[in-house]
């Protein structure tokens, strides 16, 4: 049952509650720090207004300022704007915030009729047999290291099959790195080369959805002695 909020729902209010509705649902902590990060700046822009003050117009001005006149602080200084496709994200995390507004409270949802950003995914180029070859060869030692007391030198890591096994299962599987951080030793058969994701927060998986994927044989021969 649909229930209007008593007296009046200030926007920073309504961002709070659905943050913990969201987190209720068992949503990963990298998205709700999104959603926290994407609604907490509308709030700055908007200010905290009634959100069934909150019009169409509103929400197409500030997708306009993101797009030309809002410059994020960088660590590098770099006053560069967003890109297209991080301007869609912010208008999928309003899109998901007035949906529950609308289911919760019964409020209208202004942003219906506008259309979400258009963006072009850039092409994903694969790695060449030479870029995988030097990211394993940059896995067995160090950088050099020039003394100004004897000669220039370079140390043999201690990691290196480790690391050459991370690098080798996340080329073969196309585990994230989150997947890959979260696996244990049980999830994965060295025999036979399977690798099981976990469903949930346990397997760290986008939108919690586990899987089966399998690691080649080169990398078969590096895990054992990793």
């Amino acid at each position: 049952m649909k229930r209007r909020p008593q007296g009046s729902l200030v926007l920073s209010k309504a961002v709070t509650g659905f943050l913990q509705y969201k987190a209720a649902e068992g949503l990963s902590p990298n998205t709700l720090q999104s959603y926290e990060r994407d609604l907490k700046l509308w709030q700055i822009y908007a200010g905290d207004i009634l959100v069934e003050d909150i019009s169409t117009k509103l929400i197409q001005a500030y997708l306009v300022w993101l797009r030309t006149d809002y410059k994020p602080r960088r660590i590098t200084g770099n006053q560069q704007a967003l890109a297209s496709k991080t301007i869609h994200n912010f208008y999928i995390s309003l899109c998901a915030f007035f949906t529950w507004a609308s289911r919760e409270f019964d409020l209208p949802k202004p942003i219906k009729s506008i259309p979400a950003p258009k963006f072009e995914e850039p092409p994903i180029e694969p790695f060449t047999k030479e870029e995988v070859e030097s990211l394993l060869k940059a896995c067995e030692s160090s950088k050099e290291v020039q003394p100004t007391n004897r000669r220039k030198f370079t140390m043999r890591r201690t990691t290196a099959r480790r690391d050459q096994a991370i690098i080798l299962t996340l080329l073969d599987t196309g585990l994230r790195a989150s997947e890959l951080c979260a696996l244990k030793v049980g999830d994965v058969d060295l025999k036979t080369g399977k690798v099981q994701i976990k469903h949930g927060r346990a397997g760290r998986a986008k939108g919690g959805k586990g899987r089966t994927v399998w690691r080649g044989a080169r990398c078969g021969g590096i895990w054992p002695n990793a």
